[in-house]
């Protein structure tokens, strides 16, 4: 067991937990965390975006009611700063990954919690015994509006490893799921995905350090609120996000590019079933990171207006490529799951 310099215990596992007025959910995210059972320390970190309904307040009382577990970090607001949700959420993230300590850390998105007090347990275990995986992750359900809570991912998983090549393609494990080494976190861009740091990137990065350790059963539980980063944008915003994401996984791994055209063929075809509707005066903050981080494809699309006629050609034909790859896979799978391989 580690000693801090103070003399205080140090947490074997950082649960990361970010909030954003979210006052609803803060007791059962926070709840979840200190309701696992296990045999070594753990501290729970929370970011929260300045929130300005009662999320700081109900995680003060929960500090109180539970001194030394929690820790509270609120990110600051520029008045008349023009702030977009998902560049906010993922700085969050990133500000709370540089407060890791321990062994290991996991994320929780502050309307989700866990749904087996074993599971952070479950999850150590399975990485100590297997030293080669950077990560171990785990099913999740998906909560509705309406009470049902059903399988996030529909198809089944089998247990074992998945490396960057087996999981990029297709593969999604949900980031409330995942443990992993605090040993990856140096090797994180932190700069370039500063606003992106968000689900897939997260995965994509970390999975660029080892293996992922996949157990089939559902532990968390994610809630569909419909009001999300995702869920919640305008539809040329939400792709080219995914386009942003694109670019940024051709830098971070050239060498994945095949993977990489397949995983994102779907949103090459939105992008260009939605170039009419793009409007560069709309994607301003978008425009001037694509520019300054030469995120190649995303500025393409933003200046699709005003693109030459060759270069809009040549985004016609990449775009061609790219979802026949996309279906050919999405049909090789099928087959491969009818034919129970």
């Amino acid at each position: 067991m580690t000693v801090n310099a103070n003399g205080t215990t140090a947490a074997t596992v950082d649960i990361l937990v970010t909030f954003y007025n979210q006052e609803q959910y803060v007791e059962r995210a926070i709840n979840s965390c200190l309701e696992q059972k296990t045999d070594f320390p753990c501290r729970i970190l929370v970011g929260d975006d300045n929130s300005s309904d009662n999320t700081v307040q109900t995680v003060k009382r929960l500090q109180e009611k539970h001194p030394g577990r929690i820790e509270l970090y609120v990110m600051n607001r520029v008045p008349g700063e023009k702030n977009v949700a998902g560049y906010r959420a993922s700085r969050n993230r990133l500000n709370l990954l540089s407060k890791v300590t321990a062994e290991y850390f996991i994320f929780l998105d502050g309307d989700d919690y866990f749904s087996s007090g074993g599971k952070l347990q479950r999850q150590v275990d399975i990485l100590r015994a297997n030293p080669d995986c950077a990560a171990c992750a785990h099913a999740i359900d998906a909560l509705y509006p309406d009470g049902r809570m059903e399988p996030y991912v529909a198809e089944k998983i089998p247990e074992g490893k998945y490396d960057r090549k087996r999981y990029w393609r297709h593969l999604y494990f949900h980031t409330d799921t995942i443990l992993a080494r605090s040993a990856v976190i140096g090797s994180i861009p932190t700069e370039l995905v500063e606003n992106h740091f968000n689900d897939n990137m997260i995965t994509y990065l970390i999975l660029q350090n080892g293996p992922i350790y996949y157990l089939p059963r559902a532990m968390a539980v994610y809630t569909q609120t419909g009001d999300g980063i995702w869920t919640g944008g305008k539809r040329v915003v939400g792709n080219l996000r995914n386009m942003v994401l694109y670019d940024l996984s051709l830098i971070v791994d050239p060498g994945m590019k095949k993977q990489t055209d397949v995983r994102f063929a779907s949103t090459w075809l939105t992008m260009f079933s939605l170039r009419k509707q793009i409007r560069k005066e709309d994607l301003e903050p978008f425009y001037l990171e694509a520019k300054e981080k030469n995120f190649r494809y995303s500025l393409k699309w933003i200046c699709w207006q005003t693109l030459p006629l060759g270069e809009k050609m040549g985004l016609f034909v990449r775009t061609g490529i790219n979802g026949f790859w996309g279906m050919y896979y999405m049909l090789l799978r099928r087959a491969r799951a009818a034919l129970g391989k």
